[in-house]
Order: C-alpha cells, then structure tokens, then sequence
C-alpha cells in the first residue's frame, strides 16, 4: 500500500463520522420545548355549585319547552324562538357541563320535579292557550332567574362561570324582548 492510501483510509472513517453527525443535525429536528405546566381550573365554591345545579335546571326546562313551543305555538315568531331557546340553551348546557367536569359535580341528566311537572303541563297545550302560557313562563323565568345570574356575576371568582352567567343573563333578556 502506498503512503498516499494508508492515510487516506485512516483519515475516512472519522470524516464520514462527523460528516453523519452532521447530517443528523441538520436533516433531525431540533427537541420539542418543555410543556406548560397544567393550569388548575378555578375551584368551585357552594354558592358556585348551587348556582352550577340551578342554572342546569332552567336549561333542562326551557330546552324542552324550547322544543314544544316549535310543535306547540300558533305564532310562527313564538315556535321560532323556542327553536331558538332550544339550541342556544344546548349550547349553554354543554358549556355548563365542560365547566363543571373538572370538580367532584355531577349535573342531573334531567329536569327537577317542579321543571317536568311544567312541562307536562306545556306538552297538553296547543295553539294560543300555549302561546298566553309559554309568554308568561318565559317572563316569569326571566325574572326568578335574573336575581340568581346576578348574585354569580357578583360574587364569584370563577371568571368562567361569571361569563356563562353574563351570557345566559343577556340571551333571557333578549328572549323576553322578543316575546311583548
């Protein structure tokens, strides 16, 4: 072998080495960075809970009024905004229930005792005797449940459940416009 070839082989594998390493480096991507730590979701208080298992009542309720009022109401603009009430209170309620879900609450599935006996009730109405009825129960909810949204907007410190309240507050409100 000559003096050229024997230092050529020796001087080859420590090239082609760095050169892989090399090409690792830049072909490889660079590490993920480092996760956030996982935020805690805000602690629910009693009045928080209270408010939580309240708030799930009334949207088990006029969710399935919502739907009677669609199939129920002589007026066109009363069944439309059942149907109305119906989707916006789902949403809420989903809302409700992913807020929730991270605390030791369980929301019932369906209305209280008192939210089925109404809608019992509203299920044997039809046409104008629903329309006079389905007004008063939406300007009756809207005022026993303005003083429960207002106390949660006050007074809790759970900045998720103040906005549903603020939310939910502001779409009764333009429900019982809708109805004079």
């Amino acid at each position: 072998m000559s003096l050229l070839s024997r230092s050529t082989s020796r001087a080859l594998p420590p090239l082609l080495v760095a050169l892989l390493a090399l090409s690792a480096c830049v072909n490889g991507q660079p590490p993920a960075p480092p996760l956030p730590p996982l935020q805690k979701a805000p602690p629910l208080t009693a009045a928080d809970a209270t408010f939580a298992q309240t708030l799930n009542d009334m949207n088990m309720t006029q969710i399935a009024l919502g739907q009677a009022a669609q199939t129920h109401a002589a007026r066109s603009d009363l069944a439309a905004l059942g149907g109305t009430i119906a989707k916006d209170l789902t949403a809420n309620q989903a809302t409700l229930t992913k807020l929730v879900a991270p605390h030791a609450l369980t929301l019932t599935a369906k209305p209280s005792t008192a939210g089925q006996k109404t809608i019992n009730r509203y299920k044997t109405l039809h046409g104008p005797a629903f329309d006079r009825s389905y007004v008063r129960y939406l300007s009756h909810e809207n005022t026993r449940m303005k003083p429960v949204l207002d106390a949660e907007i006050a007074g809790s410190k759970n900045p998720d459940l103040v906005k549903l309240a603020t939310d939910t507050k502001t779409a009764l409100a333009t429900y019982a416009t809708q109805v004079k």
